[in-house]
């Protein structure tokens, strides 16, 4: 009778083990990942906050310094003139009627005029020395407006404008200087920016005026901005 094959290893055969990892060694790893995924997600999150507070800030504050040189020149002239005489208008532009500078169809400023723009030169003068206002500042527009009333209203408000700015070098000469005086600018705008609508003689006055528009300088700031965006 034939012996029969034996299927058992030989024992001098090396034995091969292989590992597997259990299904519970798995669900941990993948625990494990999910979580750290999570902790990147969370510091991420509050790096994003961090950034979106600190542009909220920026902005802020370059709000604000807008709205604060506004003040200060609505209150000087307030001072100077009455509230009544004083108009703030879109973008925090402030205006003072024009009859309190000039007499009617001139551009030489009057007397009474040039009481109310001495103090404000002093004004403008440290508006522009204090650095955390002046950094943003990119230009004190001064707008020459006219009535509707036919004349050549072109040339008379912007030479108002002009000899606003003018006097305002005049009455405090450090405005007449090249460090201040890049900051002031003139322009007239005729009779086309009217803030009160008709031809009675109450709204006529009110367009015939001299306007404050403050102005920042959007590269300084926008670049502020993408500084905090790309830290």
């Amino acid at each position: 009778m034939k012996a029969r094959k034996s299927y058992y290893n030989d024992d001098s055969q090396e034995t091969k083990e292989i590992f597997w990892p259990s299904f519970t060694d798995m669900m941990a790893m993948m625990v494990l990942v999910m979580i750290f995924i999570a902790i990147l997600a969370y510091v991420q999150s509050i790096y994003n906050a961090y950034d979106q507070a600190q542009i909220k800030r920026e902005l802020g504050q370059v709000a604000e310094v807008k709205k604060h040189i506004s003040d200060l020149i609505q209150k000087q002239l307030e001072e100077n003139v009455g509230k009544d005489k004083i108009i703030r208008g879109p973008n925090n532009t402030i205006s003072v009627e024009g009859n309190i500078l000039f007499d009617t169809g001139s551009a030489d400023i009057s007397e009474k005029g040039k009481q109310v723009l001495e103090p404000l030169a002093d004004a403008l003068a440290a508006i522009i020395e204090e650095k955390d206002m002046s950094q943003y500042l990119y230009i004190i527009l001064i707008e020459g407006h006219t009535d509707s009333v036919p004349y050549d209203n072109w040339s008379l408000s912007t030479q108002r404008a002009v000899a606003v700015v003018d006097y305002l070098g005049k009455a405090n000469p450090k405005l007449a200087k090249k460090e201040y005086a890049q900051y002031l600018a003139a322009t007239g705008y005729s009779e086309y920016k009217p803030i009160a609508e008709g031809n009675s003689a109450g709204a006529l006055q009110k367009n015939r005026r001299i306007s404050f528009q403050i102005i920042l300088d959007d590269d300084k700031w926008q670049s502020k901005l993408k500084e905090i965006v790309e830290q």
